[in-house]
């Protein structure tokens, strides 16, 4: 038995986490953090590898939410890297497009180039129906119902067939929402909440992570390497957890515990016999967990958007990377000196299977191969993780508009992170929105 209780015991020091954690920390509250890995961040972390500084799972940081959360904390972010400037790679080909247009201005080249292609072979153009696409996609974003549970490649096959356009889509999909166009109901795609100013940090997202982890440490704790056992749960109430640590279980008391190690973990920890009937029925459901290839890519030279020190290159008509990062462009801070390195992630043919990694590494090696040429002299894969439906670390703990509640049917009893995005945000913004709300709850509990 430990002798210090806590008002709040959170488990997991991922960003949604250690958002509540140092929110509360800030208005007064006791806060212990239990974190079962060495370092703190989760998927929003860092480590080192041969001299790299390579991120666990996010790399880029986007505006509104996280930049919210960093300046009410007193977070510097001066040093944050803008990336401004985006580019798409369409038939081979280098465009730059404002992120605020991407989407609309690919497919107006893609209209173009179907038509100089149909000129040029003296064959019949497959239409592009670029106005008619623009025209539905306004209309929809204006009145989107959410009954409507076609896939957003069935919406759009009823304005066109053009396989480019389709990719585009599709590229977005799941780029940015965990799943496929032929997987994600088109009323989940039109409650996306577009963003459009990304940052990387210099020092690696683990220096946000710790010292978010710092404000918590002023007026409570943080335990790394340690794991959490058991939930405690009395009369259908939280009312503290079993910790091991130092090999030893301890009990830590507390009046809210908050979990953010998905909700799937949290009713293991917690006991399925304390959970309805309907909040499991929904976790099956609202539960997709979204697997993926992280790679990293190192090289002796720039492969990608070299002298560009501010963009990332999406990839457009490729059998699985879509956005690419030049992370050295960047943070050169985060390469040894004389080595580069790219960062992108692949998706495999469904987001609803596991995947066969085998095969998704190939197609991934010859994706990069094709796409930067010099990759053979030059560059050599510094890591490919995969990260599956089983595993513990998927991309994302479910798709855009799939969030569990913050509220479990256990009193006191809270999730916190990617598994609980409100609709409309995914990643790491939403994982910081729900710290927010889940820590507004919490302080009304106390």
């Amino acid at each position: 038995m430990i002798d210090d209780d806590y008002d709040i015991v959170i488990i997991g020091s991922g960003l949604g986490g250690l958002t509540a954690a140092s929110l509360l920390s800030r208005k007064g509250f006791k806060i212990l953090v239990v974190e079962s890995r060495s370092r703190v961040g989760g998927r929003f972390s860092t480590f080192e590898y041969e001299g790299f500084k390579l991120p666990t799972g996010a790399i880029l940081i986007p505006d509104g939410w996280v930049i919210k959360l960093l300046e009410e904390m007193g977070i510097n972010i001066d040093n944050l890297r803008p990336i401004t400037r985006v580019f798409y790679r369409i038939d081979g080909k280098r465009y730059e497009i404002p992120p605020d247009i991407g989407v609309p201005k690919a497919l107006d080249i893609i209209d173009k180039l179907e038509r100089e292609d149909a000129e040029k072979k003296k064959r019949p153009m497959k239409p592009v129906e670029l106005s008619k696409i623009m025209r539905g996609y306004y209309k929809k974003m204006r009145g989107i119902k959410q009954e409507e549970i076609i896939t957003v490649r069935d919406w759009l096959l009823q304005y066109t067939e053009n396989e480019k356009v389709h990719d585009a889509f599709d590229t977005l999909c799941t780029g940015l929402m965990m799943a496929h166009s032929w997987e994600l109901p088109i009323s989940k795609f039109f409650l996306f909440q577009e963003m459009t100013k990304f940052y990387i940090t210099p020092n690696g997202n683990i220096s946000i992570a710790e010292e978010l982890a710092n404000v918590v440490r002023k007026n409570g704790a943080v335990w790394t390497n340690c794991s959490v056992r058991k939930i405690i749960i009395n009369d259908g109430r939280a009312t503290g957890v079993i910790v091991e640590k130092g090999g030893e279980q301890l009990e830590v008391k507390c009046k809210v515990v908050i979990s953010n190690t998905g909700a799937k973990t949290t009713v293991d920890l917690a006991g399925k016999e304390h959970f309805n009937d309907e909040y499991l029925k929904n976790m099956r459901i609202k539960l997709r967990p979204s697997p993926c290839l992280l790679v990293l890519v190192a090289s002796d030279k720039p492969l990608c958007l070299e002298g560009i020190d501010d963009g990332l290159e999406i990839i457009m008509g490729s059998r699985r990377i879509k956005t690419v990062i030049p992370i050295s462009n960047i943070c050169p801070e985060l390469v040894p000196t004389g080595q580069h390195l790219f960062y992108t992630s692949a998706k495999s043919e469904s987001t609803l299977h596991p995947m066969d990694v085998k095969y998704e590494m190939e197609q991934v090696k010859l994706d990069i191969k094709e796409f930067y040429p010099d990759f053979e002299k030059y560059g050599r894969i510094l890591k490919m993780r995969a990260c599956g439906i089983i595993n513990e670390w998927p991309e994302g703990r479910t798709w855009l508009c799939y969030g569990m509640p913050l509220e479990t049917p256990i009193t006191n009893l809270f999730n916190v992170g990617d598994s609980c995005i409100t609709p409309g945000l995914i990643g790491t913004p939403g994982s910081v929105e729900s710290g927010y709300r889940v820590a507004e709850i919490a302080e009304k509990v106390l």
